[in-house]
């Protein structure tokens, strides 16, 4: 269980002609309509280069979900109004869990992984080769959606080949709809794309793990899609899967725009 909540807040977790823009959003996670945990985004882009910033913090649920809290940051270039990241680090902190990743890339490749403690089960996990490692995104740069086309089905209908330092995995979106929303401080009121998001793992993960099956299973997961001001980026507003307990949500509360 704690792998599906780090995986939903850390889902969330422009073009060449686009303005530079700075983003602030406030999130927070709700199992079963409780609130458990909370979260930031900071995104930051000008013409040549970018940077995202997140932090969030849960409380415990029963024996599902433990205190704890972590911090991910990730930067790089724009070319060609798609962000190619260079860098990304992860530290996290809770009651089961310790660690932190460090990640270099290049032009889409990683270059460099440093993972504290090491992972552990080495033998019962699918191995990460050279291949799985070119023509990734870390998992926060791909929280920055380029959607030159806007709030189109073109915008949702892609594929994330993505890479966290440890397990190299897949989202597939599709589009289902669009809607109006608005976030609690109502800074943000218009259209949302809504995708349907399904996970698959691709290497590095323990395959018999029941959690990890649970996930690649799971055909409830959904990500609203809120636009970046006037830019051709989209960032997710809301997030939220079906569990055997019931649902998660991670809901933007607070939107602060500066362009």
């Amino acid at each position: 269980m704690r792998l599906i909540v780090f995986s939903i807040l850390g889902f969330f977790l422009f073009a060449a002609n686009a303005h530079a823009a700075s983003l602030y959003l406030k999130y927070k996670l709700y199992a079963v309509g409780l609130p458990i945990g909370s979260g930031t985004l900071n995104v930051g882009v000008n013409d040549g280069s970018y940077s995202v910033s997140g932090d969030g913090k849960t409380a415990a649920f029963g024996r599902l979900v433990s205190d704890g809290k972590g911090k991910v940051s990730a930067k790089g270039g724009v070319r060609n109004g798609v962000l190619s990241p260079e860098s990304y680090a992860l530290d996290l902190k809770s009651e089961d869990e310790n660690g932190a990743v460090s990640m270099q890339l290049r032009r889409g490749k990683v270059d460099k992984v440093s993972v504290n403690p090491p992972q552990d089960r080495m033998k019962e996990r699918i191995k990460v080769t050279p291949q799985h490692l070119d023509g990734v995104l870390d998992p926060l740069t791909a929280a920055v959606f380029h959607a030159p086309k806007g709030l189109t089905a073109d915008s949702c209908n892609r594929t994330l080949a993505l890479y966290n330092g440890k397990e190299r995995y897949n989202v597939h979106l599709s589009y289902k709809s669009k809607r109006k929303a608005s976030t609690a401080d109502g800074r943000f009121k218009g259209n949302v794309l809504i995708c349907r998001a399904r996970y698959e793992p691709v290497a590095g993960h323990r395959p018999k793990r029941k959690s990890i099956q649970e996930l690649a299973k799971n055909k409830s997961i959904e990500v609203w899609l809120a636009p970046i001001g006037k830019t051709q980026y989209l960032v997710p507003l809301r997030a939220s899967i079906n569990v055997p307990f019931g649902s998660l949500v991670v809901q933007a509360e607070k939107y602060k725009l500066k362009n």
